[in-house]
């Protein structure tokens, strides 16, 4: 909600660049087009061609910014909204994750 374009692009790495990275992993695995597998769709869609090169364009574009605007005084800075927003994603998928379970 603050902050500049390398800020923002930070922000939303762990989406972006994180879902063609944990997609990849998972498309290695023997069951990951199974039909049992009910995450086999998103594991397709961001695992293929067309995502991987949006998460690759991505990376490169906030490797470009850093290279830019990031100073050694800003990396805490940097890596600090990149583990928040590592925090959020890891929460979005908990909640996802348990939204099925009864809680007491």
């Amino acid at each position: 909600m603050r902050g500049d374009l390398l800020a923002l692009k930070v922000a939303l790495a762990p989406c972006v660049i994180g879902y063609a990275e944990i997609a990849a992993r998972l498309a290695s695995r023997p069951d990951a087009d199974a039909a049992t597998n009910s995450y086999r769709v998103w594991i397709a869609e961001y695992a293929g061609v067309p995502y991987q090169e949006v998460a690759a364009k991505a990376r490169a574009h906030i490797e470009h910014l850093a290279d830019l605007y990031a100073t050694p005084a800003r990396e805490a800075e940097l890596i600090a909204i990149f583990k928040e927003a590592t925090r959020l994603e890891a929460d979005f998928w908990e909640m996802g994750w348990r939204a099925g379970q009864r809680v007491e």
